[in-house]
Parts: structure tokens; C-alpha cells; sequence
């Protein structure tokens, strides 16, 4: 919970005025430097440095003892110089100089050679002849070891000890340490009347007017312990919790203590409560070393606490909560810090159910072991970690030695917003820190360019020279890493970055890392394409910088080229081309089966027509055609004859045209359908009924053969006797009838 002094009394106010001014006194804050010091352990050749010269991109070009090295923003690297390659001067020189021609080509000289540097593609060119005149060497101007660089720190080489850095004097944090009184207050609670409350493993302990009490189990009722852990101020009262495990309700001016734990068993599965922070006028949430929940203080009952699910999956060892300016609740647990929102927080439904309310863990942090949290005069969340204090919002911010910051483990809740504006945090029994927001603020300097320091492949580090143009990249070469840096020397946690590699990501990713000064992003099995890293970079609250671009391309394997997939296309175009002529060809061949069965079927059939009208005197079209269509006509003739059977003169051109054929097209069909001339077909069909009324009457043979057209009876015999093998009257007679043809 943040604390705040409030006093209302004349002598709490000049009590917390002498302490206030003697606090100031002894943590007094003057502008100053920053240093460091950066030696071979930081990637330096040697400990000897001749020259250091600031590139237009703000990285530190270093010469230690003929070696080259750029800085990086946390160390050094290398940079290759064939020196066999370089232009070796005739006669020694009087020392190292250097020498600018255009805003990107560097001339160096030590005592045996002169080197061209391109600060474009950071890296050493060998063509200085058609370059080099004597008006250049004439020009070069002695180096200095001491260099001012864009933020106005200042860079020292020495010849044995590397580089010494001093960053632009500003205003810095101040250690306390010792017995002060500002270390006692961030570890109290100040309720609102100005009484300080401390928990002791002797009792309960407050001070107000210059006066201190104890509070003790001899003298508060129904107290079990002595020692107490936290104690929380409520409405009208206080929850205390005592020697870790009972937690109740403190009457200071009745001297009472009212336990929850016999009304509230559920508190039994709890381990070591820590802390408490009041929700609204009836809610307050409970953390403890396992876990946390609500407490309903006017219905003494228990609720889930929202997000703890979620915040459970990381840790469920709580050590802190504080409630900001805008109803949000920040929960610093083991393993990471947490905020929770929601829309309508001080309303029993949305508290207890979460409705409205989400839970974030934030990320960008040096440590995410949160020790303490409290806010700011403007509201800003502050948070001490196991590794120093970050600001929170409104974006996260490292502070680190820089800063005069320690790198160290902060103690639980033990921090405060002192009355003039300064927060504390304290980390042992006898030290602290202590600081105004504004004083980390860096100096208002324009955004830095992240410049990209080193990109490597499969963990092969590349020519920086090739980061001028696009890189690519053979398929098997997909895991790529990129280092890159804003080189804010001055203050480098106070750097925050955001990149995408875009062609996989949409989003930006962030990252905020303790030091600042270097930040290294992977990607492991990039698919083959097209890729374009993109950087940018902020310092404290500002804006982001321009953003860096490098284009990288992933090279497809040769199966996987825009020649190969054409072969690949190719290929199954005639595939699919042979295939279909192979389909085509087996059912042209089925096809021609099939037509052949048919025909065969077909002929088949003819001749069973044929046989059936030969050997049959009846005549049944259904079996004269093969098909619908032919019995039809095969019905539309024999009805046509058997209209005109006992016309004599009904020849072929009348049953062509009682058929509505040509007398051309009834040829054709009857000689198709039965291998025979219409003429014919005309007399068989008569014959054939003559043959069954010989068969089925009594009618004189003559009779008979005027009723079927013969005018003649001799043509008429001699037809039938053609045709049956017998004499009409032969016919008749049973015993030569039962040898003729079948009815």
C-alpha cells in the first residue's frame, strides 16, 4: 500500500519538518557524472588505446594498439583489417591522426601505416591509392584520447587500463545508510491521523506527538501473540494480522484484537499472511505466501480474488498490492507483476466476480521478483525489485548504477512517498535509497537510431559490410539473430526497444533490459522469403526514434525455385495430358467393345427376326424389329398390306406412301430389318395369311386366294408351293400339313 504522511497537529507537523530537513541535509544531491570503465573484459584488444574516434551513427571506433574494435553499446567487437593491404608509409610518423573526407570515409594513421575507413559499411577499403594525394596525408591532424561524443560524455583512452567513460553531469539518486529516519518510516505504516505504526516481534508499536505506545498480548484482549506481521487501516478499526497465521480485527482504543480464523476455517489452508490492501469501503485483499482472496469486512467472508488464476501460474507467493490513481490494481508477486482493471471496481459484483476486470502481466522488466510498489506524487506506480526499481507507468523504465540505483534485493514493502515528493526504497536494515522521478529523467535530447551492431547465421557472426545492401541467404541458413543498440551511453536502462521482423510478424515485440546498452532478438527456422527487420528506439517517455530497416532474404532451396516449380508445372501438365490420352484411349477401346457387342447383339437379333418371319405363318411385328422404332413400322406395313390384302394391284409404291416413306427409304429399311424387297414383304405377308386361313377355315382354296390378292389360282399355288414347300391343297391335308411350316 503507498504511504503517504498526512498530520494534523502542530507538533507531528514540526516533528516531520525536522525530519524531513535533516533527511535532506544528509542525502543532499549535487549534479554529477557517471563513470565506468571499459577494459578487455568488455571485448577491448588490449588495455593500450592510441586513438578513439565517434562515427556519424554514434558507434565508438577504438584503436588499441593497432587493433580496431567498434563498440557495440555494451562492449566492443573487432573489426577485420588486412594490414598487408593497408598503405605503409616511407618513413615513420610522428603519431596517430586521423582525417575525414566526406561524411563517410575515415583516413587513420599510426606510426608505420595510413587505413581507410568507410563508416558506411563499417569497414576498412583497400583502394587509397587512386584516393591518397600528399595534400591528404598533409592534412591528417594528430588524434586526441579524449573525445566528447553526441550526448556529451566523455571518452578517455589510457595506456593501460582501457577506456574511462563520464557521462553528462545530472542529478543521480542518494544512498542512506545508517540509523535515518526515513529508513524507519518506509518500513511503518502511516495511518490517517499520522500515527506510525511499527509490527514488531515484540508487539504492535505506533508513535504520534513526539509519543510512542506498545501493544502486546498483556495488554490488548483476545491476542494470542506477540509478534505481528502486517497491519492495515479499515473504517473505524484495523486488520492485523499476528505471528503470520491469525488474522482479525484491531480495536486500538479498546484494547481488543477479534480473531477471524474460528469464523473463517477457509483461512486454515493459507500459509504466513502477508499484506493487505483495501479495496473499497467494504472489500480488502488478503496475500499471503500461497495464495490470496477478499474479505467482505462487514459480512466477515471470504471471495475469490479476481485474477488470481492467472497470476497463479507464474507464482502464488504474493509480496505486494497498491491500488493507483485510476482504480487499478498492481499485484507484485515471486515471479512477475501483475495489473488488474476493471470497469466498475468498487462495486461488490464486479469484485467478486471479476466482470469487467483483466488481468496483464508486464513484461520489459530487469526482475520480475516485485518486493514493494508504491506510487508517485503524479501517480506513477514504482516498483522495488530483487535487482533494483523500475518505473512502471506510463511505460517501464530499468533504473541501474547509472542512476546510482543499486543492483540489489529490495525488502518487502518497504518503500514511501515522502511529503516533499522523493521516493524511498529500502533494502537492508541500515540502507536505503532515496530519490525525486525527475531527477532519472535523461537529458531532453532528440531520439536515438537503433543502429544494428552485429547479425549472425546458425550463430556465424557476418560482415558488418553487408548490412549496406539486403542480405541473403542460402535455405539451410534460417536461424537468424540480429544485436542492436540506441548507444545511449549516459543512461542505457533508460532505453526501451520495439522491432518486428516483418513478413512474419504484424505486431511489434518489446524489450527492456537491465542495462539497455545492447539487446539481441533470434529467429530461428525462418521459411524461405522475404524479410525486413525493423527497430526503433526510446529513451524514458519520449517518442520512438526513426525506425532502422535491414532487408533479409531467405533463399528457397533449388526445388523450391520459381525454374524449378515451372519444370514441376510443366511436368504435371504433361502428366495430366498423358494420363487423360491414356483415359480417353481405354474408353475409346471399352467403347468399341461395347459397340461391338452391340452390333453382334444386333445381328443377332436380325437373324432371329428373320428366322421368326421365315419359319412362323403368323406375323408378329414385335418380332420383325429389333427396337421401338422398328416394330412401329414393322406394325405400320403389315397393317398398311393386310388394309389392302385382297387388292391385287396394292403394290410398293402404295405402301410406301401409306407408310409416309419414300418407296427408296422402304427398301432400305425392310432390307435391314429382314434381308428382303418390299415386293417381297408384301407377298410373304399375304402368302403367310393365306396359310392360315387354309390353316384355320374351311374357305375354298380359290376363296382363299382372292381374299389375299391373286387373281390367278395358279400364280397363287405356284407362290405358295415356292414359298411352303406344298400345294395349297396339300397344305390343308393334316398329315402334309403337320410337316410344313409352324403357325
Amino acid at each position: 500500500m503507498p504511504k503517504t504522511e498526512k498530520d494534523d497537529t502542530p507538533m507531528s507537523k514540526k516533528f516531520l519538518l525536522l525530519t524531513l530537513w535533516m533527511s535532506w541535509m544528509s542525502c543532499l544531491l549535487i549534479a554529477r557524472a557517471f563513470e565506468r570503465q571499459w577494459t578487455v573484459a568488455d571485448g577491448l584488444p588490449t588495455g593500450e588505446v592510441h586513438q578513439i574516434v565517434e562515427l556519424p551513427n554514434g558507434q565508438m571506433l577504438v584503436n588499441c594498439e593497432g587493433v580496431f574494435c567498434l563498440s557495440n553499446g555494451r562492449g566492443f567487437l573487432t573489426v577485420p583489417c588486412d594490414y598487408g593491404r593497408a598503405y605503409h608509409l616511407p618513413l615513420f610518423s610522428l603519431g596517430y591522426g586521423q582525417q575525414w573526407q566526406g561524411d563517410s570515409l575515415l583516413w587513420l594513421r599510426d606510426f608505420y601505416r595510413v587505413y581507410l575507413f568507410d563508416a558506411r559499411t563499417r569497414s576498412f577499403r583497400y583502394d587509397m591509392k587512386k584516393r591518397m594525394s600528399k595534400a591528404l596525408l598533409k592534412n591528417i591532424v594528430p588524434s586526441s584520447l579524449t573525445v566528447t561524443d553526441r550526448q556529451g560524455g566523455m571518452w578517455e583512452g589510457t595506456m593501460q587500463n582501457g577506456i574511462r567513460y563520464t557521462s553528462p553531469k545530472r542529478q543521480h539518486a542518494k544512498l542512506i545508510r545508517g540509523e535515518h529516519p526515513l529508513i524507519d518510516r518506509a518500513r511503518s505504516t502511516i495511518d490517517s491521523q499520522g500515527r506510525i505504526w511499527h509490527c514488531k516481534a515484540n508487539g504492535l508499536e505506533y508513535e504520534a506527538n513526539g509519543t510512542k505506545k506498545h501493544y502486546d498480548k498483556t495488554n490488548v484482549a483476545s491476542l494470542p501473540y506477540n509478534r505481528t506481521t502486517f497491519i492495515t487501516e479499515l473504517s473505524h478499526r484495523f486488520l492485523l494480522c499476528d505471528s503470520l497465521c491469525v488474522l482479525g480485527y484491531f480495536h486500538p482504543e479498546r484494547h481488543a484484537f477479534v480473531s477471524l480464523n474460528n469464523r473463517l476455517p477457509a483461512l486454515k489452508r493459507f500459509r504466513h499472511f502477508v499484506g493487505a490492501c483495501p479495496i473499497d469501503g467494504k472489500w480488502v485483499a488478503v496475500y499471503t505466501q500461497n495464495g490470496s482472496f477478499l474479505l467482505d469486512t462487514q459480512a466477515d467472508t471470504l471471495a475469490a480474488f479476481p485474477g488470481a488464476k492467472e497470476i497463479e501460474r507464474y507464482s502464488d507467493k504474493y509480496n505486494c498490492m497498491v491500488r493507483d490513481n485510476k482504480n487499478r490494481l498492481w499485484v507484485g508477486t515471486q515471479n512477475g507483476l501483475f495489473k488488474i482493471e476493471k470497469e466498475n471496481f468498487p462495486h461488490h459484483q464486479a469484485t467478486v466476480d471479476g466482470n469487467g476486470r483483466t488481468c496483464e502481466r508486464m513484461e520489459g522488466l530487469a526482475n520480475h521478483c516485485i518486493r514493494s510498489l508504491i506510487l508517485d506524487a503524479n501517480g506513477h506506480v514504482w516498483a522495488g525489485t530483487s535487482c533494483g526499481i523500475s518505473r512502471i507507468t506510463p511505460s517501464v523504465i530499468n533504473y541501474g548504477p547509472e542512476d546510482d540505483i543499486p543492483a540489489v534485493n529490495m525488502m518487502e514493502r518497504a518503500a514511501m512517498l515522502a511529503p516533499d515528493g522523493r521516493l524511498v526504497f529500502v533494502y537492508s536494515a541500515s540502507g536505503a535509497v532515496a530519490f525525486r522521478p525527475q531527477w532519472l529523467e535523461s537529458a531532453k535530447t532528440k531520439p536515438l537510431a537503433v543502429v544494428i551492431t552485429a547479425v549472425s547465421i546458425d550463430g556465424d557472426p557476418q560482415l558488418l559490410e553487408r548490412l549496406t545492401h539486403g542480405m541473403s541467404f542460402a535455405y539451410d541458413q534460417n536461424n537468424l539473430a540480429f544485436q542492436f543498440s540506441a548507444l545511449n551511453y549516459a543512461a542505457p536502462s533508460h532505453t526501451r526497444y520495439r522491432y518486428r521482423l516483418a513478413g512474419l510478424e504484424k505486431s511489434w515485440q518489446y524489450c527492456t533490459y537491465a542495462d539497455g546498452g545492447l539487446c539481441e532478438v533470434e529467429y530461428r527456422a525462418l521459411p524461405p522469403g522475404a524479410y525486413t527487420f525493423e527497430v526503433q528506439a526510446a529513451i524514458d517517455d519520449s517518442a520512438w526514434g526513426e525506425a532502422t530497416r535491414q532487408l533479409v532474404t531467405i533463399l528457397p532451396p533449388w526445388w523450391l525455385t520459381w525454374w524449378a516449380k515451372l519444370i514441376y508445372g510443366l511436368m504435371a501438365l504433361t502428366s495430366l495430358l498423358t494420363l487423360m490420352r491414356l483415359y480417353l484411349k481405354r474408353k475409346r477401346r471399352k467403347l468399341e467393345r461395347e459397340n461391338d457387342r452391340r452390333v453382334n447383339q444386333l445381328f443377332e437379333l436380325r437373324e432371329e427376326a428373320r428366322h421368326q418371319f421365315a419359319e412362323n405363318t403368323s406375323i408378329d411385328p414385335q418380332k420383325i424389329g429389333v427396337n421401338h422404332e422398328e416394330e412401329a413400322l414393322a406394325e405400320r406395313i403389315v397393317k398398311a398390306i393386310e388394309g389392302h390384302l385382297s387388292n391385287a394391284d396394292y403394290g410398293v409404291d402404295q405402301l410406301a406412301q401409306d407408310v409416309f416413306m419414300s418407296r427408296s427409304a422402304l427398301y432400305t429399311k425392310l432390307r435391314n430389318m429382314l434381308g428382303i424387297s418390299p415386293a417381297d414383304f408384301i407377298r410373304d405377308v399375304r402368302l403367310k395369311r393365306a396359310a392360315q386361313l387354309l390353316s384355320d377355315t374351311n374357305m375354298p382354296i380359290g376363296e382363299i386366294a382372292d381374299r389375299v390378292g391373286y387373281n390367278t389360282h395358279k400364280a397363287f399355288a405356284a407362290n405358295f408351293k415356292k414359298m411352303f414347300g406344298v400345294l395349297p391343297s396339300e397344305y390343308r391335308t393334316p398329315t402334309r400339313h403337320s410337316q410344313g411350316l409352324t403357325r
